[in-house]
């Protein structure tokens, strides 16, 4: 299968229908579908499974940053799992936050500072302010969305290798 253009425009097919299901079958809120919208549309152009063969040329000067990525990961490998493919670029890019925002306060000279104190401190307002919260919902949903358009790559992944084996 081509890289990127095919599971983009399949994506982009399934899209709508799958919005409007959402919407007028299961009566999601807007805004949860907004979300939805916005992790489906995010893993479709951005962040696809197919980030393990080579960063899109579509990220910019920004490729370089996930070419890392495609040395951790072969292809078809965990990245294109359905329980951990969406998560191990979640958790790829979350690390990759954490090593910027600590060269930056670094920088600043606010590093030294940290202690292990603050930490808990900061798990604790987490656990006691957002996951109960709207936004918890909100994170959620763009989390599923992703996931939900990562499955109609992995599926559509699936079709062609069978596709492949009839042929021969």
């Amino acid at each position: 299968m081509s890289v990127g253009k095919v599971h983009e425009t399949i994506n982009n097919f399934f899209f709508f229908p799958i919005i409007c299901l959402l919407a007028f079958v299961l009566k999601i809120k807007m805004d949860l579908i907004f979300s939805f919208s916005f992790g489906w549309l995010f893993a479709t152009f951005i962040f696809s499974p197919d980030m393990d063969i080579r960063p899109k040329k579509s990220l910019g000067p920004f490729r370089h940053i996930f070419a890392p990525y495609s040395f951790l990961f072969r292809h078809r490998g965990i990245s294109h799992s359905l329980l951990f493919g969406t998560l191990t670029r979640l958790i790829y890019m979350a690390l990759l936050m954490v090593l910027f925002q600590g060269i930056y306060l670094f920088f600043l000279g606010k590093l030294q500072g940290l202690h292990l104190g603050s930490w808990k401190s900061a798990l604790f307002y987490f656990n006691n302010t957002f996951l109960p919260s709207e936004e918890f919902y909100l994170v959620s949903f763009a989390f599923f969305g992703m996931a939900a358009a990562d499955f109609c790559h992995y599926f559509m992944d699936f079709l062609y290798s069978i596709m492949q084996k009839i042929k021969r």
